[in-house]
């Protein structure tokens, strides 16, 4: 049976780097969360600047992602960067978590979206965050960046995990811990690991 893991985080924490290391590993691909007829879609999203037509974009993509995943995983493991739990992640921050959990019990996302085998969730202290952002040259995405330097997004993610009964695993790749990408690989490669063969961690 094909195993679908998703990974999510806070942008800037190394969630793209490690999911690539992984996809290496098992013979795969990265799924990007936005499917490709909708790409389009998404710059004219970005250029509103509108958290309702954020909200209502990225429910109709991750609805139609699941269907995208469920004929993959037919025939391969699938990796995706980024699926329903960040949408509601990041609209928790900026509707409320009052009606994103509504809208989340109204459309009964548990029962009608596939949902992954193990969450892979990275993250960063804010310094380490920030710095990365900077490093990229100051370019600010403001569905992304800008939400991740000025809110707790950890914070939002943990609630949001609670709603769904999947594992997690949880890596830090914080600077101040000094472990190298392929340090935090491994360890992350551990735990995964350690869920799909059906040991607690």
């Amino acid at each position: 049976m094909n195993t679908f893991i998703v990974f999510e985080g806070l942008d800037a924490c190394g969630k793209t780097t490690l999911s690539s290391l992984y996809t290496k590993e098992i013979n795969s691909v990265v799924h990007l969360a936005v499917v490709n007829e909708a790409l389009e879609l998404r710059k004219v999203i970005d250029s509103y600047q509108s958290k309702e037509s954020a909200l209502l974009f990225f429910l109709l993509n991750n609805f139609l992602k699941s269907h995208e995943v469920s004929k993959v995983l037919e025939s391969r493991d699938v990796i995706l960067d980024r699926y329903i739990f960040s949408t509601l992640a990041y609209q928790v921050i900026m509707l409320g978590e009052d009606v994103v959990k509504q809208l989340f019990d109204t459309l009964k996302i548990t029962q009608n979206i596939l949902l992954p085998d193990v969450i892979v969730f990275v993250k960063a202290d804010a310094e380490t965050i920030n710095n990365r952002i900077e490093s990229r040259g100051g370019i600010v995405q403001w569905y992304g960046d800008e939400i991740t330097k000025n809110n707790c997004v950890e914070t939002a993610y943990k609630k949001i995990f609670q709603w769904f009964n999947i594992p997690v695993v949880e890596i830090d790749t914080s600077d101040k811990y000094g472990r190298s990408v392929e340090d935090n690989y491994q360890l992350m490669k551990e735990r995964i690991d350690c869920i799909l063969s059906g040991i607690s961690i």
